[in-house]
């Protein structure tokens, strides 16, 4: 696999899965070779790497997937925003 991933981090992998018969996500995985190999992230099926799109993450949602998102706001510091910041109003 040439390019396994793209200069910006935030993308992430599709491409169509005959098995599974809709585009998925995909994941890399080393052979028992040590080659690294693209999979379906549902199934495990092989993944032609030239199929593989990077899309964005508003890409994602049409695909049947979304990402969970932790509260937002409080102080910054860490443990902040469940009750035990001493930064609370």
């Amino acid at each position: 696999m040439s390019d396994p991933a793209p200069a910006l981090e935030s993308d992430f992998p599709v491409a169509r899965c005959a098995r599974c018969a809709r585009e998925v996500l995909t994941h890399v995985h080393l052979d028992e070779g040590g080659e690294a190999r693209r999979l379906c992230l549902h199934c495990d099926a092989e993944i032609d790497p030239a199929e593989v799109r990077w899309v964005d993450e508003a890409a994602l949602e049409p695909l049947g997937y979304g990402l969970h998102r932790a509260e937002e706001g409080g102080c910054g510091r860490p443990g902040c925003g469940r009750g035990n910041c001493s930064n609370r109003q």
